[in-house]
């Protein structure tokens, strides 16, 4: 039992030499992508493209609507037939415009995600040069940090540092 408590001590004391010596500093990419030049541009882009195609949406759901109601009002005048006809087009339009719906939402999604690793993979050599020109040993991510001294967070220097040499994202439909 003896043995083990020196070797435990042993463990956490070089551990503790190791880790003085070693410069540690963390970043927030959120507060990077949604804040810098870039990354608001991105946003501004999806948000731009949800805007111009709920428009598209509610003119579609309208026009359905309209339908449906015209059909209800005629529901007693028109033979069953034709009602159930009709009820069974409203219902494909329905199913139809559901589908765009989904489509829309994993088409933007994929954009969202295809420009915020294109950002990304500007940003990371911008962290490595700035990790290596100032000697820092390891980046963590600050949403895993609980408490730190806020002179080890580097966001806003590469916020700069990004912004200087990323002004525009290309951004192709």
């Amino acid at each position: 039992m003896r043995s083990f408590l020196i070797i435990i001590f042993l463990i956490i004391f070089k551990f503790n030499l190791v880790s003085a010596s070693e410069k540690i500093a963390f970043i927030d990419l959120n507060y990077i992508m949604n804040n810098s030049v870039a990354g608001k541009s991105i946003n501004t882009f999806i948000n731009d493209l949800t805007k111009a195609k709920n428009k598209d949406f509610k003119v579609i759901e309208g026009e359905i609507k309209k339908d449906e109601n015209e059909l209800i009002s005629k529901k007693n005048i028109i033979e069953e037939s034709i009602y159930n006809k009709k009820v069974n087009e409203i219902r494909t339009r329905i199913n139809d415009y559901k589908l765009d719906i989904q489509k829309f939402n994993k088409n933007l999604n994929e954009k969202k995600i295809k420009y915020n690793n294109l950002l990304l993979e500007k940003l990371n050599p911008i962290i490595s040069n700035y990790v290596e020109k100032n000697s820092i040993t390891i980046v963590l991510p600050k949403k895993m940090i609980i408490i730190g001294k806020k002179d080890l967070d580097i966001t806003k220097q590469i916020l700069e540092i990004l912004d200087k040499s990323v002004q525009k994202i290309k951004f192709n439909e």
